[in-house]
């Protein structure tokens, strides 16, 4: 079996579509992909495009990336980790914020950091001047309050109670590439083979971006099909409501990086699919294994 027909069948044994390409950050030629070119919704996986910009307006001297910033908790964006949960005042650099909306996908650091590089038009404008096809419509403040209003749920809780009520089928344009933050399964590794290609942000504050993604508390996509210690796997998770992704790099022991996509849409809602996070794992390694080089 092809390992595009394979990770198509993992996925849909998982009760999933899915979109997957695989790719050596050396070499764009003899890729893996499932549908590699679609438009999908990618939730937080955009975090890594802003951190990229950040990344390079850091190299240019555009920002200080150890300039103390004060954050106060009024109109701080809401979530499940980082900021998002604190109640008080913090103060934080820049390069520590890209760090946690990394490594804990924190909601409210990444839209400071997504504010401090000059909104997601300013992101698309660098991305396209990069060569990548990636339309930041906002950050996750503006997602949370296109889909409450259109929900209408009061805040983020209620609202990811709507979307995984398994009784109602919860309607959001979030869910629609041309209205949400999109990208192709394919851009998104060129994005990462940029990052780890060391092509464009080579330096310490492309560091800081790969040295997040490996320190990513994330373990039960990717990382699951690859549990081994001597394999780093740099990643960044996105989920809303029936989406469910990760991208990242795969690293074996001297051998060359892999960055890898899987983007997939459930057929269920529920907040919990335990079986669709790991046929993410399965799937990426199903079309990373067949791309494995010796450096």
């Amino acid at each position: 079996m092809r390992p595009a027909d394979h990770a198509a069948q993992i996925l849909r044994d998982a009760g999933c579509r899915g979109w997957v390409h695989a790719r050596r950050v050396d070499d764009p030629a003899g890729d893996i992909g499932l549908d590699p070119d679609d438009l999908v919704p990618i939730a937080s996986v955009y975090k890594v495009a802003v951190a990229l910009v950040w990344a390079l307006d850091a190299d240019a001297g555009a920002l200080d990336p150890r300039e103390p910033l004060s954050l106060r908790p009024s109109g701080r964006t809401p979530g499940p980790t980082g900021l998002s949960i604190l109640t008080d005042d913090v103060v934080l650099s820049s390069r520590d914020l890209v760090r946690l909306a990394l490594t804990l996908s924190d909601n409210a650091a990444a839209d400071h950091v997504l504010d401090l590089v000059g909104g997601a038009a300013r992101v698309s404008e660098v991305l396209a001047g990069l060569g990548h096809d990636i339309v930041v419509r906002g950050g996750t403040r503006h997602s949370l309050a296109v889909g409450q209003e259109e929900t209408g749920t009061p805040d983020e809780a209620s609202y990811m109670r709507a979307l995984a009520d398994i009784h109602h089928d919860v309607v959001t344009s979030q869910y629609d590439p041309a209205l949400a933050t999109s990208a192709s399964a394919r851009t998104l590794t060129g994005l990462l083979a940029d990052l780890w290609g060391r092509r464009v942000v080579p330096g310490e504050h492309g560091d800081v971006v790969r040295g997040a993604m490996s320190q990513q508390v994330w373990s039960h996509r990717l990382r699951s099909g690859v549990p081994h210690d001597d394999v780093d796997v740099a990643g960044k998770t996105g989920t809303l409501g029936t989406l469910r992704h990760e991208i990242g790099v795969i690293t074996f022991p001297d051998e060359v990086p892999i960055a890898v996509a899987v983007l997939t849409r459930s057929a269920r809602p529920e907040r919990h699919l335990p079986v669709v996070d790991a046929a993410i794992g399965a799937a990426a390694a199903a079309v990373v294994h067949p791309l494995r080089t010796p450096l």
